[in-house]
């Protein structure tokens, strides 16, 4: 039984009333039962898990199966490799449109779930997984989440990203292969009759198969799912797919097509196509800081910000945020390291000048770089030329910045508006979400939500419970810097200049360098007495 509070009780007792069309709308929409907020329910089965068996007769021809319409449930399929769905429940219908859009879905699957005979509903018990009120998986044991991965009442598309992102956070690529197949020949219970039986096989059996396969194909394919480490599966995956009763199946000769082209090294590539041709590039005249213009000069940074963002991984994003260390030589932390080193060279290519006139001269043209950046929508090189120009040893000098105009002083603040950390980095997350691809974020707001994450909830949940939600909060994270990843800068590369950033980054290598930037700081302005402060003319 499912454990809703009196509210879930009320609203489930109505649909169900609406369902069997007795239910007679109020004549006032307020004196509708209101939906619980923090409700648990569970879903479950009256039968227990089946034992692994040799597998069952399949149909003959191997090909899909149409659903009539005239089930009392409702079957819905993600990629379903030639399945066929079939129409929504007229109950569903019917609720549909008594709520509108605002039709509670988790309520609809429950009642769908109870109308089903008792063969085709869930497998785990009501003990092993728990649903949240919005329908979301909260938590579940490893065999139950599997098998809300593949199941066959309805697909979670969101789950399942978050799954395939997460799961080696919570069991390992052997444990659930070998849970994938047991459920690929998962057994039909004991005393159905022939016509529970053909039910059984067209609604539960033969979907659940599908959406194994569709699991093994994305596990394959998905970049983001199969490290390195991990290419010794495939050789278990083509033993699975190459047996007469699963390759039989739709699609199963492509899926064992991209297996053979994983283990030769060739993985599928999304060649990204530029709707428009990159702008000319400003070719310099010299090579040198202030002969290259602050447009062309910000492009170029870009060029190369963005190839390192697109290399990082969610495995990384997840390592970081449990691990608590800092020698890591991941993506990210080459990601880190380019935009340390910008701010050194930011702050020594000020310092170098013993002029102050040519120390605001380097101090102008960087503002102007790192506005470029900003328009450019590459976040993360503005933030790192904007905290060169606010470290200690560069905001001290005071001569240099009175040379500085107002309008370019105006410029500087906004970068800094924008990345501001109040409130979360509010401002910077409220542009984030008005613009579009292409842009290199600001990664560190990634890696703090993470953090937030991982310490702010266990792993687990009483009764040795995967907290999935956790782990779909962190993938949510993962897909956010992931969707700019999505399409890079289309910028022409100035080799002649990139190799002079690459030169001027690597003069600094690792080591910190802000001891002797401070010590080079005061030898350009030494401090002042009071007396000399006032002898200034302003």
């Amino acid at each position: 039984m499912s454990l809703l509070s009196l509210e879930d009780n009320n609203m489930a007792d109505a649909l169900r009333a609406m369902s069997n069309g007795s239910f007679e709308p109020p004549a006032d929409e307020a004196d509708l039962p209101k939906t619980a907020h923090q409700s648990i329910f569970s879903a479950g089965a009256q039968n227990g898990h089946s034992p692994v068996a040799p597998p069952p007769p399949i149909p003959a021809d191997g090909k899909p199966v149409a659903y009539s319409t005239d089930l009392p449930w409702d079957v819905r399929d993600d990629d379903v490799l030639g399945l066929t769905t079939k129409a929504p429940r007229p109950s569903d219908s019917k609720i549909k449109a008594f709520f509108g859009t605002d039709a509670p879905q988790h309520y609809l699957e429950t009642i769908n779930a109870d109308a089903k005979p008792w063969y085709l509903r869930p497998n785990y018990d009501s003990a092993e997984i728990l649903l949240d009120p919005d329908g979301t998986v909260r938590g579940g044991t490893v065999p139950a989440l599997v098998e809300r991965l593949t199941a066959h009442e309805y697909a979670d598309p969101k789950f399942i990203k978050a799954f395939l992102m997460t799961y080696k956070s919570f069991t390992n690529l052997d444990t659930l292969f070998t849970l994938l197949v047991e459920r690929f020949w998962i057994q039909p219970p004991e005393n159905l009759n022939a016509a529970q039986l053909g039910e059984w096989r067209k609604f539960k059996q033969y979907i659940i198969r599908t959406r194994v396969m569709n699991t093994v194909k994305s596990m394959v394919q998905d970049t983001d799912v199969l490290e390195k480490e991990d290419m010794y599966i495939l050789d278990r995956m083509q033993d699975f797919v190459s047996r007469d009763e699963v390759i039989s199946l739709p699609a199963a000769k492509s899926i064992l097509d991209a297996i053979k082209r994983a283990q030769r090294g060739k993985k599928m590539t999304i060649k990204t196509s530029h709707q428009q041709p990159p702008p000319p590039p400003i070719v310099p005249k010299r090579i040198d800081l202030l002969d290259i213009d602050a447009l062309e000069l910000a492009r170029q940074l870009t060029i190369t910000e963005s190839q390192l963002y697109l290399k990082i991984r969610p495995i990384e994003c997840l390592h970081r945020s449990k691990q608590q260390k800092t020698d890591y030589n991941d993506n990210i932390a080459i990601f880190i390291r380019r935009s340390n080193r910008i701010a050194n060279w930011v702050a020594y290519a000020v310092l170098c000048k013993e002029d102050s006139r040519r120390r605001a001269s380097v101090m102008k043209h960087f503002i102007n770089i790192a506005d470029r950046c900003r328009s450019l929508q590459n976040f993360s090189t503005m933030l790192a030329i904007v905290s060169g120009l606010n470290s200690s040893p560069i905001r001290r000098l005071k001569r240099s910045w009175e040379q500085v105009s107002a309008k370019l002083m105006s410029q500087l603040e906004t970068c800094e508006t924008t990345i501001n950390s109040y409130k979360n980095f509010n401002i910077y997350r409220s542009a984030l979400a008005k613009v579009s691809p292409p842009c290199v974020p600001f990664i560190g707001v990634f890696l703090t939500a993470l953090t937030h994450i991982q310490d702010g909830s266990k792993d687990s949940l009483p009764g040795h419970l995967v907290n999935f939600r956790k782990r779909q909060k962190a993938s949510e994270v993962i897909q956010d810097l992931q969707q700019w990843q999505a399409q890079p800068h289309n910028f022409r590369g100035l080799p002649s200049v990139l190799a002079y950033i690459e030169d001027s980054l690597n003069q600094f290598g690792d080591k910190d360098v802000g001891d002797d930037f401070w010590e080079l700081s005061l030898a350009r302005e030494p401090r002042e007495k009071e007396e000399e402060k006032l002898a200034r003319p302003f």
